[in-house]
């Protein structure tokens, strides 16, 4: 977010000159001391109109230069960080192992018992071994869920505590003692025989800084890795991201899903076999979850059969298919350890208020220079609402809607710090009206599906207008409360 210092006049000119070049307009923000200019195509009129250092601190900076300076300073320090990873491991990995990190907050425990378990299975039938880091946010906690891992005997648990977090972007250290004290742990290499599986249970500290999920992936990624890595540890080369609920399986032409199916082992070796490959994420996949019972204890597992609610129907067949919607999902990401330790500790220890970490990765990912794709045919199921689930607010609101505006809100806020001209290619919060002719013809194929019978297609064109519709308000909402992504306001976010 640009906030300026500056007094009545010069609020007013800001004020005039966008009256004058746009009328009355409502989409972008210009902050102006406490007031909030509301202003159309932002970075357009900074372009025309070559605001002073009495609006953005340097002579002749434009809001749109300004955008470009942030982006690559954030890039800079991104490759700052991995070189500096390069030198301490001389340029090398573990081959053996996989590192796995997921954060978790209430509502973790209803996935975590089948999602781990089925993770591991996956990384021991390419027969590979794993470090995984389950960081437990703002003093969440459960023990029954950990306790049944330390039941298998392939399985090593080490409890981690995280001290006092002093601030929301600053990581805290992280002890092997619930005191935590004496000196802060450091995750090493293991002697053979060696633990085929690791789990590291990284229990946060509750506290004023703490709560959100891109804090503790701070004290993750800014503490206990970067910490590690500094004391002598040979990370693998291999980490993969994902979220409590996620599951890798592999899809078959957008029509059917094999619950059994191994996606990360076609993600893992597709790496292995392309090493110009940096990143590869897998499809996000909206599923509505139902309640089953797994050995006595109740979790939610995805219904692959059911209808889901228009938005998100959409976004699963754009999805890694059409420009702006490459974003490589928080619940899936795949890639070069030491690239993606760079990119979340500059997103964390930079914007303590981000709720949109992947597509802030995927942004910076891009700009340094980082090669990437999304795999089409393997997805990460993702939990969305029903269509007729509400939200518990006074008065309450359908939850399908809100989960969709808590990211345009996180877009809006990509939008102000880098500026859409930079971002709006790799992820946009609205539909993508400015693609090609072809484009556009191609993402209604997809939507249609000439092979279903007249029903299902005159279903989806109502979905389809249900879609649009409803981006639309839901967009004129977000503009209006964009995330606030650094500084002691940004808030807590998941």
């Amino acid at each position: 977010m640009l906030v300026v210092t500056t007094d009545n006049q010069y609020f007013y000119l800001a004020n005039l000159l966008i009256k004058r070049e746009y009328g009355t307009v409502k989409l972008e923000y210009l902050i102006i001391g406490k007031v909030r200019i509301k202003a159309m195509m932002l970075t357009k009129l900074s372009l025309k109109y070559d605001f002073s250092n009495k609006f953005l601190g340097e002579p002749g900076l434009t809001l749109r230069k300004q955008q470009d300076k942030t982006l690559e300073a954030d890039v800079k320090n991104v490759l700052s960080y991995r070189a500096w990873i390069q030198a301490k491991t001389n340029n090398t990995f573990d081959h053996i192992r996989i590192l796995g990190i997921v954060a978790a907050a209430k509502g973790a425990e209803n996935y975590l018992p089948y999602t781990i378990p089925k993770i591991i299975q996956q990384i021991s039938e390419i027969e590979m071994m794993a470090d995984i880091i389950i960081g437990l946010n703002n003093g969440f906690e459960c023990p029954a869920v950990i306790d049944r891992f330390t039941l298998r005997p392939d399985v090593q648990v080490i409890h981690l505590y995280t001290g006092e977090k002093v601030a929301n972007n600053t990581p805290a250290k992280i002890f092997d003692n619930l005191m935590c004290e004496g000196k802060p742990y450091c995750i090493t290499n293991i002697d053979f025989p060696p633990t085929k599986y690791r789990i590291f249970v990284v229990h946060q500290q509750e506290g004023q800084y703490s709560a959100g999920k891109i804090r503790v992936l701070g004290d993750i990624y800014g503490s206990l890795l970067i910490k590690s890595i500094d004391n002598g540890w040979i990370p693998p080369a291999i980490l993969v991201t994902f979220d409590a609920e996620s599951q890798f399986l592999v899809e078959h032409k957008y029509s059917f899903i094999e619950p059994d199916s191994n996606g990360l082992k076609i993600i893992i070796n597709q790496l292995k076999n392309q090493s110009g490959i940096d990143i590869l994420g897998v499809k996000h996949k909206f599923l509505v979850y139902q309640k089953a019972m797994l050995d006595k204890l109740e979790v939610l597992v995805p219904n692959f059969s059911e209808d889901l609610p228009p938005i998100q129907w959409f976004l699963d067949i754009v999805h890694g298919r059409f420009s702006s919607f490459m974003t490589k999902p928080g619940g899936g990401t795949f890639g070069k350890t030491d690239i993606i330790i760079s990119l979340l500790t500059v997103i964390a220890e930079s914007y303590p208020g981000s709720r949109c970490e992947d597509s802030h990765l995927t942004i910076l990912a891009e700009y340094a220079g980082f090669k990437g794709d999304i795999l089409i045919d393997v997805v990460a199921t993702n939990r969305t609402p029903k269509v007729t689930d509400m939200t518990t607010d006074n008065p309450p609101k359908k939850a399908w809607i809100e989960q969709i505006y808590r990211w345009t809100n996180s877009v809006q806020g990509l939008k102000l710090l880098y500026g859409e001209h930079n971002i709006k290619k790799i992820v946009d919060d609205g539909l993508p009206w400015w693609l090609p002719l072809t484009k556009k013809i191609e993402i209604f194929k997809h939507i249609i599906d000439t092979n279903n019978n007249l029903f299902t297609i005159v279903k989806k064109l109502k979905f389809l207008i249900i879609a649009f519709f409803t981006y639309r308000q839901i967009k004129k909402r977000s503009i209006q409360n964009p995330d606030v992504l650094e500084g002691k306001e940004a808030k807590a976010f998941w």
